[in-house]
């Protein structure tokens, strides 16, 4: 068994909780806005909204990323919403999101790196079981706890 199969099943797991554009621009959110913006915004959810339709009839959608923002920041978010659009964009290599929708919310600092650590508490002995269950055939214990730390840091880093 290879570790890239043991690994992939561990991966979709986490793409299939989100799609694929929810689940990069989660992963990707501190790099795409940054090191203040990071501190006081966070990605909600990613919605269609029925734009027009063509000559034959289909629906054209554009998708909106809805983010909460810290009242004293919002305004700053604002002004750089056109940037951060691009960003996400360019991740993709096309226009996946035609803009963002702010929803003023307050986001305490704390609360980012509480709750981040929280759910790694959480989720480590879930994830640990769920490599485990994927390399049950592999006799070795010391190349079997490597792959499981392995397979953890994967997750903890696409978690970021």
């Amino acid at each position: 068994m290879k570790i890239s199969d043991s690994l992939r099943g561990i991966n979709q797991k986490f793409l299939y909780k989100f799609g694929k554009l929810d689940y990069i621009i989660h992963t990707k959110w501190a790099e795409i806005v940054g090191s203040f913006f990071v501190q006081h915004s966070e990605p909600r959810k990613i919605s269609s909204i029925l734009q027009s339709t063509n000559e034959k009839g289909e629906a054209i959608y554009e998708k909106y990323l809805y983010v909460n923002v810290t009242p004293s920041a919002a305004v700053e978010f604002q002004h750089f919403h056109n940037k951060i659009v691009e960003k996400i964009n360019s991740y993709f290599g096309y226009k996946a999101i035609k803009g963002i929708k702010i929803h003023q919310q307050l986001i305490k600092r704390e609360n980012i790196v509480t709750k981040k650590n929280n759910v790694n508490f959480i989720n480590i002995k879930q994830k640990t079981r769920e490599i485990k269950n994927t390399i049950s055939k592999i006799d070795n214990k010391d190349l079997e706890q490597s792959i499981v730390n392995l397979g953890l840091s994967i997750t903890n880093e696409e978690e970021k």
